[in-house]
Formats: structure tokens, C-alpha cells, sequence
């Protein structure tokens, strides 16, 4: 006779009038009132759970319950004459078990966090500690709250209040500027939390509870100014003549192959050039992309052979900066050259534009605009600017190729071309 299975603690069996057994996980009583409780310090941030008809399910699940459960009662017997913000100040076990600190923290962990792209990562941190920063009506910090509590009504009051920024002007005075994108970029890395949180019952969050899903957030309208071939040609010729080469490829790789700033400067290395193609695996989508530089009848891109083939090995990456590092090549006691930082490469691109009379308005990210747009213009089928942009979606690439006067002009054209058919059909 098979060993009757021990259940774990506040797990309890109930029989169904189908002759099945299901399992429960029961809050103790005096935990139920400390949930019930608007005073208690640390309101307990579990709920009673049904675990199904299988049993292992319910075995496994309810040791992870009383896991959690057991991590908040050792909290919550030395909370009773604390606050939240004590706790933490008190430096007991970090944040403070259930409130959105702590869920935050369960979250940077998770392999849903940390295997995303590090700029994500920074985007995901940056808003996450806006939100906790925030301060309630009467004064708590948001951080310090149970996660499980936060509903919509209160995310609502959140975004509106978040969107708003008081600085300092000029002249010293207080005033208020709205940064609606800065707002948004914090809701969506909460509905993230959120989503992963339910998931995984994290301080009591249960599956669909996403207090910022569905929030019906104000669109941030930004038009991309796309840069044509001769502004490209401007500041390629620029950068090469203030002695800056290596910018000068930059913007080729960028505007001819149609790739991301990201793909340029940090991950297309000189394992990727060989046989007269590119290799390019997009660092965002992972589409692997074979660019030829040549064909038949020549060169596809003109000079862009020649200026890889020209350009110094000087490192692992095609790009690399100019001029030697100081501090690494006296330590190495040779020539040593570092890869470009997003931020120092901006500000270096700007300078340069800024030199060949390129207004502020076109970015280096816009080169993959213009590219694609060009290519538009030259008749490519979508499918052609797929392969050649990585991209995996038409709609998406449509968010690069709508906006040009030449195909407005074509389609004006086609439109002239139907009418003068009909006026002749109707004769």
C-alpha cells in the first residue's frame, strides 16, 4: 500500500462531489487580520490560493507559499512598533518583504531582466526608481508599499503626477515642464514588473492583476527628421576632413546598409567583413543578415569597399576611435585604441554636423531612416528591405519608409494617371 503523501503547512485537501480531491492554501487567522488591519505596519500581502487536483502541483507550490510566508512573519514580528521606512533604515534583510522595492529587486534578478539588452536594462532601472521615488498624498514613499495593494485608480494619479517636472529657469524661478515620455517609459517598465510579478505570485500579486495594463497612455508624437544623401555626404566629408575617419565609416555602415547606430559602433566587428560581404546579426530582433558589396556588375556601394579595406585594424570592431587611448597605452606600452561609448560618440557626430551645416534635427540614428527611405524611392519591394534591414514586421518597417516627397509625387501620379483614364472611359 502506497505511503499516504504529507501535505505541506496550511495546504488542506477538499473532496469534490466529482470524487476528486483539490487542494487549498489557507492564511492562518491571525495573518488573515493582519491583512485585514489598515494599521498594522506590515500587512500581510498573501492570500488564500486554490492549488488545483494535482497533487505534486499543490505540494510544490504550497512549500513556495510557505516560503514567502514565513519570510514576511520574521518581518512582521519585528515590525509591529516600526514603520516600513524604519525597517529599511534599520537595514534588516533590505527591502522590506511584498512592497515594491522588494518586488523590484525580485525582478532585476529573474532571467526576464537580466537577459535583456543592457540599454533596456537602464531604461527598465531608470523608471522602476522614478516610480518607487514617488511620493503619496500623505507623504509615504510608493517603494514602501505592498505591490499587491496598488490599483488602478491610484496608477492613474501616478502617471498624471509623473508627467510633471519642477526646475529652476534662468533666472531662478520655479517652473513646471512636462516630460510625457519620461512618464511613459515608466509605466511600461511597470506593466513589465507587473506582468513577470503575476507570473510568479511575487508578494502576493496574482495572475491579471496589472494595475498598469490598459492605461491608455498619451502618444508622444516625435517625426524623425530624415536626413537626405547630400546632408549625408556633407558630414561624411566633414568627419574626414576634421580627422575623423572613423566617423566618416560610421555614417556609410549607417545610411548604405540601413543599420542601427548600436550595430555600428558596438557589435560589427572584422569577423563580420569577409568575401566581399557583411555579416550582421541585429542586436535587437537577432536576424542574421549577409550584405554583398559587390555584384556583377560592380560595386553596390560605392566606396564603401574601399574605406573598409582602408581603414586600420586597430581592434576587434570596425569602428574604433581615432586617436589612441593615453592612460591604456602607456600601461600596455603600445598603441592602444578603445571602442566608441554611445554618449561620447553622439556628442562627436554632433560636433561634426554641426561643422558641414547639418541642422541639430538630423541624428545619426535617422541615417537608417534615409537609407531605407532612398531604397523606398528606388522601387525596392518590401521584402528587398527586409533583407536588407533586418527587419521582421512590414508595419514596422513602414514607421521608416512612409514619409517621403517622392513618393507622395508617385502617388499623385498614379492618381492623375486613374482620373484622366476614367475622363476618357466616361467620353
Amino acid at each position: 500500500m502506497a505511503a499516504k503523501a504529507t501535505l505541506p503547512r496550511y495546504v488542506r485537501p477538499s473532496k469534490r462531489k466529482d470524487g476528486t480531491t483539490a487542494y487549498f492554501w489557507d492564511l492562518p487567522t491571525w495573518a488573515r487580520k493582519s491583512k485585514a488591519d489598515a494599521d498594522d505596519p506590515l500587512p500581510c500581502p498573501l492570500s488564500n490560493e486554490a492549488l488545483g487536483t494535482d497533487l505534486l502541483h499543490a505540494i510544490t507550490r504550497g512549500e513556495d507559499l510557505n516560503k514567502d510566508f514565513d519570510d514576511w512573519r520574521n518581518l512582521w514580528r519585528q515590525a509591529q512598533d516600526m514603520t516600513a521606512s524604519e525597517l529599511q533604515q534599520a537595514s534588516l534583510i533590505g527591502p522590506v518583504y511584498g512592497t515594491l522595492d522588494w518586488v523590484v529587486v525580485q525582478f532585476q534578478k529573474d532571467p526576464k531582466y537580466t537577459s535583456t539588452r543592457p540599454k533596456t536594462r537602464r531604461g527598465y532601472d531608470q523608471g522602476l526608481q522614478l516610480v518607487c521615488d514617488y511620493r503619496t498624498r500623505t507623504g509615504r514613499r510608493l517603494g514602501d508599499l505592498p505591490a499587491a495593494k496598488l490599483e488602478e485608480q491610484h496608477v492613474d494619479l501616478l502617471y498624471q503626477d509623473l508627467q510633471w517636472v519642477e526646475e529652476k529657469d534662468g533666472d531662478g524661478n520655479i517652473v513646471r515642464r512636462r516630460r510625457l515620455p519620461t512618464a511613459n517609459a515608466a509605466m511600461r517598465a511597470m506593466r513589465r514588473l507587473y506582468n513577470i510579478a503575476g507570473r510568479r505570485k511575487w508578494g502576493g500579486i496574482q495572475p491579471g492583476h496589472n494595475p498598469f495594463a490598459k492605461m491608455g497612455m498619451e502618444s508622444v508624437r516625435s517625426v524623425t527628421e530624415v536626413p537626405s544623401r547630400a546632408q549625408y555626404e556633407k558630414i561624411r566629408g566633414r568627419a574626414d576632413e576634421m580627422g575623423f575617419p572613423s566617423i566618416a565609416l560610421a555614417c556609410m555602415l549607417a545610411f548604405e546598409l540601413c543599420q542601427r547606430e548600436g550595430d555600428v559602433i558596438g557589435t560589427l566587428a572584422w569577423t563580420h567583413y569577409k568575401d566581399g560581404q557583411i555579416h550582421i546579426r541585429q542586436s535587437k530582433t537577432g536576424e542574421p543578415l549577409w550584405v554583398p558589396l559587390w555584384d556583377d556588375e560592380g560595386e553596390l556601394f560605392p566606396g564603401l569597399a574601399e574605406r573598409l579595406d582602408a581603414t586600420p585594424r586597430r581592434g576587434t570592431l570596425i569602428v574604433m576611435r581615432d586617436q589612441r587611448d593615453r592612460r591604456a597605452s602607456r600601461a600596455a606600452g603600445q598603441p592602444v585604441y578603445l571602442p566608441y561609448k554611445e554618449d561620447w560618440f553622439r556628442h562627436l557626430f554632433r560636433k561634426i554636423a554641426r561643422a558641414a551645416g547639418v541642422p541639430d534635427a538630423i541624428q545619426f540614428r535617422a541615417f537608417r531612416h534615409g537609407g531605407l527611405t532612398e531604397m523606398d524611392d528606388a522601387g525596392a519591394t518590401s521584402r528587398e528591405l527586409m533583407s536588407t534591414s533586418g527587419h521582421t514586421n512590414v508595419k514596422t518597417l513602414e514607421i521608416y519608409t512612409r514619409r517621403s516627397g517622392r513618393q507622395a509625387a508617385s502617388a499623385a501620379r498614379k492618381r492623375r494617371a486613374l482620373r484622366t483614364e476614367r475622363g476618357r472611359l466616361s467620353e
